[in-house]
Order: C-alpha cells, then sequence, then structure tokens
C-alpha cells in the first residue's frame, strides 16, 4: 500500500512540476524581467537625460518635436515610410490623406501623424523591445512620454510569437484607410514575403513602374473578390495628401525593402535570445542529463533559425525592376553611411536592388547590440554555423544560392570587422 501511495505521490509531483513549467514567452518573469526599469534602449537613455535635465525637449508638438526627436535619437529624416491602413493605434486618426509616418534606425522606431501622438518603439540589447507614448497633446503636466503597456496588447502578440518585437502588416485598405482583409500568407513582414503580397496600405515612392506590388492602392469589392485599384504615384506623393506637413515627401521603396528585411531580423533575433535563456535558467535549476539535453536541442534549433534569416536563405526574388534609377533616394546614402567596410571597402550594408536587397548576403543586423548582447553559448554557436557554411568547399544543403565567390566575401568581412568571429 505504502508503495503504491510513493509510485502516484512522485507521478503527482513530477506532473506538477510539467504543468509549472515556464515558458519562455512569459516576459515579465524571471530570467527576462521585460518590466524591471533598468534599461539600455536609446530611448530610456534619452528620457534619463531629460530627467537630468542635461537635455531639454521644449519643442511645440507636432512636426517640431518629431524633428528634434529624430536628431537626438540619430533616425534620418530619410528612412520615412508611409502608412495610410488604420492598423496602429491611433487608428482613428490614420487615413490616406493624414498616413502616419514611420521612421526608424538599427534600434528605433518613431512613429507620428499630423494630430497625433508620438509612439516609440525602442530596442533593449535583451529585453526587447520598449514601447513609449507621448503624453496627450493639451496635456502639459504629465511627463512628455511614458511607457505604455497598451502598445504590448499587439506589439507581443500571435505575430511576434508573445514576445515585445516591432511589427508591420500588408492589408487591403478601402477608401478610408480601414482594413478589409489582411494578407494572411504571413503574419510578420520580412524578405521571405513575396513582393506582390508587401505593402497593401501603405505609400510607395522611388518604385519602378514595373514592380507587382500591393502599395498606392485601395481595395474595392467587385463579384465576391477583394481589387487593388492602384493610383499613379510617379510624381510623387502630393496629389494624395498634403506632404508639406512632414519632415520629408517620400516613402521610398529603398527604406521599406529595408524595414521589412530589419522587422523579422529583430524579432528572430529577440525571440532566439529569450528561448536560449529560458533554457540555460532552467538547466542551472537542475543539472541533470535532460536538461543539458534540452539546452543542446534548443541551441541547434535557435541556431539555425538564426543563421537562416542572417544568410537570407529564404528571400523572395525581387524580379529585377525594383527601383526607378531616375531618382536618387537619400536613404541609401545615409543607411550606407553607417557601414564597417573591410579592407577593400566592401560592407554588409551595400544594397544590391535588383533582385535581391543586399550585395553581401549576411544581414548588418549581426552587429547590432541585440546580437552582442546574446549569451556566449548562443553567440559562438550562431559563429560556428555561419563559418561552415561560408568557407566549406562543397555547398551546404540549403544554402546552395551563395557561390563561392559571395561567401569569401562575407567571410572576409565578418573576419575584418565583428569582433569575436
Amino acid at each position: 500500500m505504502n508503495f503504491v501511495y510513493l509510485i502516484l505521490f512522485s507521478v503527482l509531483v513530477s506532473t506538477m512540476g510539467l504543468l509549472s513549467a515556464q515558458s519562455f514567452n512569459e516576459y515579465g518573469e524571471s530570467p527576462h524581467n521585460y518590466w524591471a526599469s533598468d534599461l539600455e534602449d536609446p530611448m530610456s537613455e534619452l528620457l534619463k537625460g531629460v530627467r537630468k535635465g542635461e537635455i531639454s525637449l521644449d519643442e511645440n508638438p507636432g512636426m517640431p518635436l518629431v524633428r528634434r526627436l529624430l536628431e537626438e535619437l540619430q533616425i534620418p529624416e530619410s528612412s520615412q515610410i508611409l502608412v495610410f491602413s488604420r492598423t496602429s493605434l491611433q487608428r482613428g486618426a490614420v487615413s490616406p490623406t493624414n498616413p502616419r509616418a514611420i521612421y526608424f534606425n538599427d534600434e528605433v522606431y518613431l512613429g507620428w501623424m499630423p494630430n497625433g501622438r508620438i509612439e516609440i518603439a525602442s530596442s533593449d540589447p535583451e529585453k526587447g523591445f520598449i514601447f513609449f507614448f507621448q503624453r496627450e497633446l493639451t496635456d502639459r503636466k504629465a511627463p512628455l512620454f511614458s511607457r505604455d503597456r497598451v502598445c504590448i496588447q499587439c506589439h507581443a502578440g500571435s505575430a511576434t510569437n508573445f514576445l515585445p518585437g516591432p511589427l508591420g502588416r500588408s492589408v487591403f485598405p478601402d477608401s478610408k484607410g480601414r482594413s478589409l482583409k489582411s494578407v494572411d500568407t504571413f503574419e510578420l513582414i520580412g524578405h521571405e514575403v513575396p513582393v506582390h503580397e508587401r505593402w497593401g496600405g501603405w505609400y510607395v515612392t522611388h518604385v519602378h513602374q514595373d514592380l507587382n506590388h500591393m502599395g498606392n492602392a485601395i481595395a474595392v469589392k467587385g463579384n465576391g473578390e477583394l481589387k487593388l485599384q492602384k493610383k499613379d504615384s510617379s510624381k510623387g506623393l502630393d496629389d494624395f495628401f498634403d506632404t508639406s506637413n512632414y519632415p520629408v515627401s517620400t516613402s521610398d521603396i529603398e527604406a521599406l525593402l529595408i524595414f521589412d528585411h530589419q522587422v523579422r531580423m529583430q524579432f528572430v533575433l529577440i525571440e532566439s535570445a529569450y528561448k536560449v535563456r529560458q533554457a540555460i535558467f532552467d538547466s542551472q535549476k537542475t543539472s541533470s542529463k535532460q536538461s543539458s539535453m534540452d539546452l543542446n536541442a534548443i541551441l541547434k534549433e535557435v541556431t539555425e533559425k538564426i543563421v537562416s534569416e542572417l544568410l537570407f536563405k529564404k528571400e523572395f526574388p525581387l524580379g529585377e525592376k525594383v527601383v526607378d534609377v531616375a531618382k536618387v533616394g537619400k536613404f541609401v546614402t545615409e543607411f550606407k553611411a553607417k557601414d564597417k567596410a573591410d579592407s577593400r571597402g566592401r560592407s554588409l550594408r551595400d544594397l544590391e536592388l535588383k533582385n535581391r536587397l543586399f550585395k553581401y548576403r549576411c544581414s548588418y543586423m549581426i552587429y547590432s547590440k541585440s546580437f552582442e548582447a546574446f549569451p556566449e553559448i548562443l553567440k559562438n554557436s550562431v559563429f560556428s554555423r555561419i563559418k561552415v557554411i561560408i568557407t566549406s568547399d562543397s555547398p551546404q544543403l540549403g544554402y546552395e544560392y551563395l557561390e563561392a565567390e559571395e561567401k569569401k566575401a562575407i567571410f572576409d568581412i565578418l573576419s575584418g570587422t565583428l569582433a569575436g568571429f
């Protein structure tokens, strides 16, 4: 009788342990501690300077304050991309005649529209994205920006595997910007998404007239189907809305393509860090052989996902005719200015913009603070896998698209510019 009792008790304890096991995306819990105050993202650092009196943000609400923030956060105005679908927190203020502008660099996204409040997503190396919302425009007493929990309802949803990350969607927008339907092939934008399914509800400038995309179009219903009525944007966006209400008048395709890649890449980096950090935490609690095996399995799975994304394994071909070469976009120059070049002047920010995004297919996000903050065991695993792929004499399965010359260039660039590689 006692023997049976002991067996039942043991099974019960084991079951309770399984039921109480913490998921990696419980971001508020240890070891992640998302809501802790020890933040190192650019916006938090800026606000620390404001509280200390070292920086003053006393510009008028609207474009003056936007421009000041872009300057302080080192975000180029040329990165402006414009979305007119009502898919954001302030959806009521967004429309085809009052699009929402998004400005970004490698670490921060700033969203704003005329007569709206500024929203900021700022990347902390370990925690993921921290979200800030400007106070009410008529309020002069509350702090100018506060860390916002409302944003998390969408930005830590299914598209980001319930982790705090950036978002971007393509939809079928009606004449008022309301979404009639989402493009459901992918929940999150990225370089894997077919071009003909991108930018529904967005304005696109500096684009080749023959490129098939969903931008600059309104969806209408006919015969039970949704069809897009595209508007001519070859002369700019002045016929759509008053562009003088914005810092610049463009929503260039180069910026949109970089945005697409970067958003998904950041999601992969965030998810990977959370998974491995959780696995390390769990293995330290129980030093069993099983926990060690679990950690190694997760490390292998995560490494392959990161490397696949870094090396553009599933990049959708752009189709040669991408950019209107008759126009010169300032964004490309400012994006390239942040490069880390090897001794021959080659960098991971060199754009190709014909059939693919980059000349050398390894993401510049490998230099990011998020990657730098990886647990050492994960970083070394990623480095080792990349080296196998780009130094092997025979093509690695799934990476046959990388030819010898490009692999050698990637190896040289990383060797000359990335500490620890």
